[in-house]
């Protein structure tokens, strides 16, 4: 045996729950395709930047409401 800590048939809990966030923000991101605000943050109703849509495609805020919904 090697000093590895994972054992084999076994999956990091951490790394589930990051897979399963994902797969929710990307059924999110379908749903606002379908009802035509996906590109738009869900506060204030501004475009997202193409940038940020290419870098989070899940993207539901623009910048200025970030905060807004972490805090």
């Amino acid at each position: 045996m090697d000093d590895d800590d994972t054992t084999p048939g076994l999956v990091d809990a951490g790394a589930l729950d990051a897979l399963a966030s994902e797969m929710d923000d990307i059924e999110r991101a379908l749903a606002r395709l379908d009802d035509g605000s996906y590109g738009t943050c869900e506060v204030c109703g501004d475009r997202l930047p193409a940038e940020t849509l290419e870098d989070r495609p899940g993207a539901r805020h623009c910048a200025a409401h970030l905060p807004v919904v972490s805090g």
